[in-house]
């Protein structure tokens, strides 16, 4: 199975919610509250690594998305959400799919926009908006762990 992924209400915007979506074929969704994601940016920012919340956070995100259906996905392409750092959610991704069974490599994971008109980017955002229930509510002790 190839997937694409989105995201809709980035990061580190600590006032919404974020979600991230996958799509092709079959859909799926996680959404972070505000909240959670602010005692996220507290540890990042006590444990002296500010600058990495974002980005890790979206990895990790990432992961908790496919974890359950990554032996079946042969590609990822992930919007690009962090340009300059596309390298480090690679690396933190395959890290994680690889410690939890994962067989996949740098190639099976692109950075392409996949645009408005994907499922992907349409699930993520009828997440957001509220539209449509999440399949996932991820929590900060849900993220904890994974921090590497």
């Amino acid at each position: 199975m190839n997937i694409a992924i989105d995201q809709s209400g980035r990061v580190e915007f600590t006032n919404v919610s974020t979600v991230v979506a996958y799509a092709n074929g079959k859909q799926k969704s996680l959404l972070i509250p505000a909240e959670e994601k602010r005692k996220l940016q507290a540890m990042f920012r006590a444990a002296g690594k500010p600058t990495m919340f974002a980005v890790k956070t979206f990895a990790i995100l990432t992961f908790l998305l496919i974890r359950d259906d990554m032996k079946r996905i042969n590609e990822i392409t992930i919007d690009p959400e962090y340009p300059g750092n596309e390298w480090l959610v690679k690396q933190v991704l395959i890290q994680l799919m690889r410690r939890y069974g994962g067989r996949h490599t740098d190639e099976d994971i692109t950075f392409w926009s996949i645009g408005r008109q994907h499922n992907a980017h349409k699930r993520a955002i009828a997440v957001y908006r509220g539209n449509t229930a999440p399949d996932m509510i991820v929590t900060a002790k849900n993220v904890l762990p994974y921090i590497l």
